[in-house]
């Protein structure tokens, strides 16, 4: 009997040994478990962050992008409307009257008296040459207005209505671009 008390004792020490071991295990399989799912947490939430700032990114840049297509569209707009009134304008004086072509020709001839010959478009020249003494120097392509030249040819000054109109155009663009802007 002896040896069997010794059997049954080292069978209840190993039991107890086992139980102790298999408690260990899952203590520690516990702790590991919670680890992961901490850390699984940890990786959560720090992909959920990184998703937020990058959906924030790509909305900032959408918006972006869409208000420079916006500002675009109207810069095209205000462009195209100035385009129209510069047309428009170019076309009103083409359409003014003999008496008013007249009295603004001879003011553009009264601006230079240092030119020797003028030039003016087709339905300008029985005008021009009624009210100057310049030599007619011949037709040119042009809304109206004239172009005169010295003697020698080496000063000319555009005074038609397309290069004056285009100057006035030019030198109030920024005044005209802050009208349309308010």
């Amino acid at each position: 009997m002896g040896l069997e008390v010794v059997v049954k004792d080292v069978l209840e020490r190993g039991q107890e040994e086992a139980n102790r071991i298999k408690r260990e295990g899952a203590n520690e399989a516990d702790a590991i478990i919670a680890a992961g799912e901490n850390k699984a947490q940890a990786i959560l939430k720090d992909r959920r962050e990184q998703a937020v700032l990058q959906i924030e990114r790509r909305k900032n840049r959408e918006i972006s992008g869409a208000n420079l297509e916006v500002k675009r569209a109207i810069l095209n707009v205000k462009k195209e409307l100035l385009d129209q009134v510069y047309e428009e304008a170019l076309g009103a004086l083409a359409a003014l009257s003999e008496p008013e072509r007249e009295s603004i020709i001879n003011k553009l001839l009264e601006s230079h008296t240092d030119s020797k010959r003028v030039f003016s478009n087709k339905n300008d020249e029985a005008i021009v040459r009624k009210i100057t003494t310049l030599e007619y120097g011949g037709t040119i392509l042009c809304s109206g207005g004239i172009v005169l030249e010295n003697e020698d040819g080496t000063v000319i000054h555009d005074l038609t209505f397309d290069t004056l109109l285009r100057s006035v155009r030019e030198s109030s663009l920024k005044q005209l671009s802050e009208i349309l802007n308010v």
